[in-house]
């Protein structure tokens, strides 16, 4: 047995045991985060199994979790920090050395040229959110309000849509009560294989067997449509018509829409009927390769229900009009009554009680190149999407970005577009990559500043779990460091320091923080920390982290400190249907107080609230008068739009391409070393109907050339029969550059971003087109 590991006490205080069994943590390749349990030899992950004690996921895991140690060893972890000498390699350097260099070049670009000149990219790793609020104090600090990312590649548009038809909190999400309904429509997402659900194959088994009908949209077969009580087999791309058609049905049937519900909860009916008059439900049926009938039958269906619930994800999320189709899924479940009811479509939470900026509705601040707007959401800060990135470098305009940090994420692989990274790369003045592994972003950096896996530090995950109840999973180390990684929040706060960003912290808030702890000394030195500092919330922030930070486990759990007060104060209703009437008369200290203490004592989560569940609705919406706005202005512009077009075409790329789809052995780009993967490959090929590969002589494991505007790749063929003609699929995850036995860097799979051209996006949130890329596909010579 190896004695425990004195680690950088930023950290952790405590020592972290080389050898250990039965320790609480979660799986980190997607955003279920699944509670496991992991045995630690030698300082390594040695084995792993489901959590039954999860009170979230309670005993699932799917085949991925029992791989998270590659996660953590593999031959490509940044150990030390490094820069980038002039003939390219790198150089380890200390930490002092690093953030002093890149403050003073981030400095410096701030006072010549504006604080907007500096931008983040990242934030949020899977299942590792612990950063998020030191990453945008610091940037907020810095005056920038250029952060873009991975959320606004896929879901950002939602929290825009809430604002519009609800004036909704940003910490909230709409989301099917899959529990309760009775209707379960599900769009653009094969939950069997993606795991939506808390477990996945037992919720759907359930559906299945329920009276509960499900009705999946899809333009594949697959193992969730087999399991439907109808398959609505449309042709991709076309799902914000099928939306259109439904939402033209109902509004145009007497006696579809809740006509009381309507008449009493909402505005705007007539303005959006109106609207979709320009909507010809024959038309729209072909776009989508229906029968007009299909689409009357189950706008009846989903009306006719006692209680619908909508399912989404990302093949909607990524597609063509996905800010419309977002607007329309939430149009559906209004005028059917069933938004914000059990059963239906509900406002889930997360940690962070819901808040309501009061700068809400001023001008939002807006790209250089194209003026997509930033757009609140997970909490409140505007993002970006990332697609946007590279032409606001390239961007011949003073406010252009010239450094850029990025944090969590790998945009050369992750992100629209890699040709057009490669060059907006050229033009930056500074590139500081913050990772654990030396990503092909990293390898084009400046500075590479080592940070520990979500294993390797206190962490957590901030995605909403489950309805109504509310759920936080904080878990410790489990693993020892490797090298001289630090957390993100350490780097954050010596990197604001070091930019004379925040003043010398006041002396008596170090005595004071000695007592934090209990309910008086909390009340005590959280008012002589905003006193002290005027509320500001950089100060706030960093003098936490200094200050409280070394009374806690670890110095980064002071913002976890700060949010279980933070949710006495703005829910304390929602938090007192968890803890009980024992608490009813209790002091917002008190609370806070009992909800960090329970937080700490239970590594594989607990619960710290539930949501409203009687007018769920009426808790999220936010309006004077209480009534859902159905007709925002831009969407019936967007209606108009759609209903004058139909899905793009080109018959120099006769195909429809998906790229990015998941599959049982897929885990995003946070899983480098290959050896990862089980079971037979090829795990990375295109995927397309027998009838297209037989009109193009392709077989079985050939190799094809598939050809966009931006690029031509090579890859095997696998034959799908699930597939109509015309669609074909890459799956998500691959074209990371791994050594090989002798060193040398093999691409694994291809890079999808090679293929996707940042310029195909949605015109109001800048999310990318992935799941509907038009190529052409070729037997290779």
């Amino acid at each position: 047995m190896t004695s425990p590991v004195t680690v950088d006490p930023a950290i952790s205080r405590e020592p972290i045991a080389r050898d250990a069994t039965d320790l609480p943590t979660v799986c980190a390749l997607c955003s279920h985060n699944c509670g496991v349990r992991v045995d630690v030899e030698d300082g390594r992950i040695a084995a792993v199994r489901a959590d039954e004690s999860n009170p979230i996921t309670k005993g699932y895991i799917c085949n991925k979790g029992f791989r998270i140690g590659h996660y953590v060893d593999h031959a490509q972890r940044v150990e030390h920090p490094l820069r980038r000498r002039p003939d390219g390699s790198f150089e380890p350097i200390s930490w002092d050395t690093a953030l002093s260099e890149i403050a003073e070049k981030l400095t410096g670009l701030r006072d010549a040229h504006g604080p907007n000149a500096i931008a983040l990219c990242g934030v949020g790793g899977q299942a590792n959110h612990m950063d998020g609020p030191f990453a945008l104090s610091w940037l907020g600090a810095v005056g920038s309000k250029r952060w873009y990312n991975a959320l606004a590649q896929e879901k950002h548009q939602h929290f825009l849509v809430d604002h519009w038809m609800f004036d909704a909190s940003p910490t909230q999400w709409f989301h099917p009560d899959s529990d309760e309904t009775d209707l379960m429509l599900v769009l653009g997402t094969n939950p069997r294989i993606s795991n939506r659900g808390h477990n996945a194959n037992e919720t759907f088994k359930a559906l299945e067997k329920s009276p509960t009908k499900m009705i999946v949209v899809d333009p594949r077969v697959t193992e969730t449509t087999k399991g439907a009580d109808r398959h609505v087999q449309l042709k991709p791309g076309s799902d914000a018509w099928f939306l259109l058609g439904l939402a033209k049905v109902i509004t145009s049937s007497e006696g579809m829409a809740d006509a009381s519900f309507v008449e009493s909860r909402t505005t705007g009916f007539e303005d959006l009927r109106q609207a979709l008059e320009a909507v010809d439900l024959d038309e729209v049926a072909k776009h989508c390769g229906l029968d007009r009938d299909e689409l009357v039958a189950t706008a009846g269906e989903f009306a006719s229900a006692d209680r619908a619930a909508i399912m989404y994800d990302l093949a909607v999320e990524q597609n063509l009009f996905s800010t419309l189709i977002s607007y329309l899924i939430r149009v559906l479940s209004v005028l059917t009554g069933n938004a914000g009811r059990r059963g239906g479509n509900v406002f889930q939470e997360t940690a962070g009680a819901p808040e309501w900026n009061p700068k809400r509705f001023e001008e939002p601040d807006r790209a250089v190149a194209s003026g997509i707007r930033s757009i609140a959401s997970m909490g409140g800060f505007p993002m970006f999407s990332p697609s946007l990135v590279p032409e606001e470098i390239l961007v011949d305009h003073p406010d252009r970005i010239r450094a850029l940090w990025v944090e969590g994420s790998n945009p050369i692989l992750s992100y629209s577009d890699t040709a057009k990274w490669r060059e907006a790369r050229e033009a930056l003045d500074l590139l500081v990559v913050v990772e654990p592994a030396m990503s092909e972003t990293a390898q084009l950096a400046d500075y590479v500043l080592p940070t520990p896996t979500g294993y390797e530090k206190w962490e957590q995950a901030g995605f909403p779990k489950k309805f109504p109840e509310v759920y936080v999973q904080l878990r410790p180390p489990v693993v020892p460091v490797r090298g001289e990684g630090l957390p993100e929040p350490e780097i954050y706060t010596r990197l604001a320091e070091a930019m004379g960003l925040v003043p010398e912290v006041p002396e008596r808030l170090f005595a004071l923080a000695e007592d934090a702890l209990t309910p008086d000394g909390a009340a005590a030195y959280l008012g002589a920390l905003m006193q002290d500092s005027g509320a500001d919330p950089t100060k706030v922030m960093f003098w936490g982290y200094r200050t409280l930070g070394p009374q806690l486990p670890a110095p980064s759990l002071a913002a976890i400190w700060a949010q279980s007060f933070q949710n006495a104060m703005g829910r304390r209703e929602s938090v007192l249907r968890t803890l009980g009437p024992d608490f009813a008369e209790a002091s917002p200290f008190e609370i806070g107080t009992e909800l960090f203490r329970r937080i700490l004592a239970h590594p594989e989560g607990t619960e710290i609230a539930k949501a409203p569940t009687d007018d769920n609705l009426a808790a999220n919406v936010h309006w004077d008068d209480g009534k859902v706005r159905l007709a925002p202005e831009e969407m019936l512009s967007e209606i108009a739009r759609a209903a004058s077009s139909g899905p793009p075409t080109d018959p120099d790329y006769p195909m429809v391409l998906a790229l990015g789809l998941r599959t049982r052995w897929t885990a995003n780009t946070i899983q480098r070393d290959p050896a990862w993967r089980k079971g037979r490959g090829p795990h990375c090929a295109l995927y397309l109907a027998p009838a297209d590969a037989e009109r193009l002589g392709i077989g079985e494991g050939d190799t094809v050339n598939v050809r966009t505007r931006r690029a031509t790749v090579s890859l095997p063929a696998s034959l799908d029969k699930k597939l109509q003609e015309g669609h074909c699929w890459i799956p998500n995850g691959f074209g990371a550059r791994y050594p090989d036995s002798n060193g040398k860097l093999v691409e694994q799979g291809i890079n999808l971003n090679e293929l996707s051209d940042a310029a195909d996006r949605d015109p109001i949130s800048g999310c990318p087109h992935h799941k509907y890329t038009l190529c052409r596909i070729e037997k290779a010579a």
